[in-house]
């Protein structure tokens, strides 16, 4: 898992660096943070007018993950890449029969209509629905908005297209969501020509974020698959990427911050 300070941070080199002549953003993510996807969609936007970036997408690159896809020049996927998904998720933890099941109560002292909008003690009123669902729209609306202007279309063709919606890369092709079918060798190719390098001339890839080190590792056990994978064997649970579709909510979870990610992705 990686954020968007560290993406912004190894575009930045990336586009600073004189001997990377093209960009391949390899995605493999259902989303995340709206904001995170919003700077990180920023940073490509910037980098492309200085090189050529191509998305190249693995099983999911959906709701954020296509987010940040979309400034690129050329996007790739695989006929059954899970993309779209784009839509807005907003998640308010209610556990008020929890605590008093438990014997505990909480009590609040606010100053303000909305001050305590995301109290986990009760459920939205009305009123303050409205008003979440007023934010999620104008989200909603931004995503739509940049899709369209990445795709070269209008916002209502991609509105046709989006309201949450998950298509595999072979369908979303046909929609006019990604450019081309393919693996990260196209998407190589793809940047190449992007490049006007010579399809023929060996070139040398230089992988960003780097591997982390065993304490990098250690001081975030959850943020890589590798160390997934390690915490897990220490748990005794086979599969890696179940501990983090566990901890997901965990790691995502901001309070009010919408979200720009898959709906199931809190039970897959």
């Amino acid at each position: 898992m990686v954020g968007s300070d560290t993406i912004v941070r190894y575009l930045r080199k990336a586009r600073a660096d004189d001997s990377i002549k093209a960009i391949v953003l390899r995605i493999d993510s259902p989303g995340g943070s709206a904001i995170a996807s919003d700077i990180i969609w920023r940073e490509v936007q910037l980098t492309r007018t200085l090189k050529p970036v191509i998305a190249s997408m693995s099983d999911v690159a959906a709701s954020g993950g296509y987010y940040i896809a979309m400034p690129a020049h050329k996007i790739v996927a695989e006929p059954a890449t899970l993309t779209g998904s784009i839509g807005v998720v907003m998640i308010k933890f209610v556990i008020d029969g929890t605590l008093k099941k438990m014997g505990m109560n909480m009590e609040t002292v606010t100053a303000g209509r909305y001050a305590d909008l995301y109290s986990p003690v009760r459920p939205f009123n009305p009123q303050e629905r409205a008003k979440v669902l007023e934010q999620m729209q104008a989200t909603y609306d931004t995503f739509v908005e940049k899709a369209a202007a990445g795709r070269n279309t209008t916002p209502e063709k991609i509105d046709a297209v989006g309201q949450g919606r998950v298509w595999t890369g072979q369908q979303a092709k046909g929609l006019g969501l990604v450019d081309e079918l393919g693996g990260l060798d196209r998407a190589l190719v793809l940047a190449k020509e992007q490049a006007k390098i010579p399809r023929d001339s060996e070139v040398e890839l230089i992988v960003y974020p780097p591997k982390k080190s065993l304490y990098e590792s250690l001081a975030d056990p959850l943020g890589t698959m590798e160390s997934s994978s390690t915490l897990a064997a220490l748990l005794g649970i086979t599969n890696p990427r179940a501990l983090q579709a566990i901890t997901a909510p965990i790691r995502l979870f901001r309070r009010g911050e919408p979200l720009a990610i898959m709906p199931n992705v809190f039970v897959r």
